[in-house]
This record gives structure tokens, sequence and C-alpha cells, in this order.
């Protein structure tokens, strides 16, 4: 038999469980061939976002600061 902390962690773990299942976790392709960031042209034709990892820690940084 459960007791009430049992039943809590199950619970939690159901809406855990669901909210995993409709997060949007696509991470677009850059087909522009620009930085997305400082827009300078990117070598690659990879679909890359960014042009250096310095562009990407300052987008990353800014964008999860919204």
């Amino acid at each position: 038999m459960a007791d009430e902390a049992d039943m809590a962690n199950d619970d939690i773990e159901r809406q855990l469980n669901t909210t995993l299942k409709y997060l949007k976790t696509d991470i677009p392709t850059n087909d522009t061939k620009e930085c997305i960031w400082c827009g300078e042209p990117i070598k690659e034709n990879d679909g890359r976002r960014w042009c250096c990892v310095d562009c990407r820690n300052e987008h990353e940084l800014y964008a999860n600061k919204l």
C-alpha cells in the first residue's frame, strides 16, 4: 500500500511526463548562410546558426534572459 509521499511522487512524475511530451524541442536550421547573431557569412553550408562559439554563447545568454 502506497503512502501519501508515494502518491505525491507518482502524481508529480505524471505531470512532468505530460509537460515533457508537449514541449517543443525542435531547433530550426539556418538556411540564410548568415550568423543569426552578428550577420556574418557562414562558410559551412550545413544549417549552422552561428558563425562562432562566441556568437552562440551571446545569443543563448540573451535568449535565456527573455
